[in-house]
């Protein structure tokens, strides 16, 4: 019987923002995921991120069977896709989780999951009333999922959902970013924790600078000697690409191990030809930006305080340090 016979299901995807959303950043938001059934009994999680839960932890449960994260860059415009396809080869449904770490500048543009041939798209609502169905949904036991902050850089994005026996689910979710110039570089941070093999794991970034690109780099928080020559790099005089796509034996952490090797960050750092010193401006649609960066500017004096804290949070080793 299908895993879906007598499901409801209605996303939301509550970016508690204002005005246009594409110029704010969503610190607060959320999706729910509405459901008429009562949740499985046992819990596993999936995805970019997956928890096992089962009692029975020789028995295959969940399998992430590729991990894909799309990255296009256009003008200092990043378009990001991460695709995840995620199989319970259990014998009863499981809950599936997914999660994924976006920068703090990003805003969420389409999150959707297809089940069964079947797509569920996220929906975007005012804030308000996104808090208020949201706050309902909570209160009421469904299963929702929440952005939320997970460091100073970063917020979580998370959902689950329940899948039927010998299924499969496909997540995907865009989100999209201004990139902004910081110590003469811009950079796109790609945070990447699947906390467990992956059959396909792929990381592509295409960029293209009408401008020109002075340079292009790319590296890992998690690139070992083996994982390094993984890193393929083309850069012509306006475009780049990086692709990085390890094997299953590549990303272990141990011959015959299950623990992966891929657990951090993925970051790419360019800059754009700035010969010209009037810089480059570019109209789109009755719309006009203008980038400039002139290097001959002087620097500008800075007052830099040190702050010692002498509070009672800090009894004990940190008062010694």
């Amino acid at each position: 019987m299908s895993g879906l016979f007598g499901i409801r299901l209605l996303l939301l995807l509550l970016l508690w923002g204002c005005g246009c959303l594409w110029l704010t950043s969503p610190t607060s938001a959320a999706l729910v995921i509405f459901e008429d059934t009562e949740a499985p009994e046992e819990t596993t999680g999936a995805a970019t991120r997956l928890q096992k839960r089962s009692t029975n932890e020789t028995m295959p449960q969940v399998e992430v069977h590729s991990v894909t994260v799309d990255c296009t860059v256009t003008s200092r415009f990043a378009h990001t896709v991460i695709t995840s396809v995620a199989l319970n080869r259990a014998n009863s449904s499981k809950e599936i989780f997914f999660e994924v770490e976006l920068p703090k500048s990003a805003f969420i543009t389409n999150f959707s999951m297809e089940i069964e041939g079947k797509v569920y798209v996220g929906e975007v609502k005012e804030k308000e009333k996104a808090k208020k169905q949201y706050e309902k949904a909570v209160s009421s036991g469904q299963t929702a999922g929440l952005v939320k902050a997970s460091g100073r850089k970063m917020e979580k994005f998370s959902v689950s959902v329940s899948i039927a026996a010998e299924s499969n689910v496909t997540f995907i979710l865009t989100y999209e970013e201004l990139l902004q110039r910081k110590l003469g570089q811009y950079e796109i941070q790609i945070r990447v924790k699947p906390k467990s093999l992956v059959q396909q794991f792929r990381i592509l970034a295409n960029i293209y600078e009408p401008q020109g690109l002075s340079y292009v780099d790319a590296q890992a928080t998690f690139l070992s000697n083996e994982l390094l020559p993984l890193v393929e790099k083309t850069v012509m005089d306006k475009k780049a690409q990086i692709s990085f796509s390890p094997t299953v034996e590549q990303q272990r952490k141990c011959p015959g191990c299950d623990g992966t090797l891929i657990d951090g960050d993925f970051i790419i750092k360019y800059d754009v030809d700035r010969q010209g010193s009037l810089g480059d401006i570019q109209i789109v649609n009755g719309y006009f930006v203008h980038f400039f960066a002139p290097p001959d500017l002087p620097r500008v004096p800075k007052n830099v305080v040190f702050v010692i804290d002498r509070s009672g949070s800090m009894s004990g080793r940190k008062m010694a340090q």
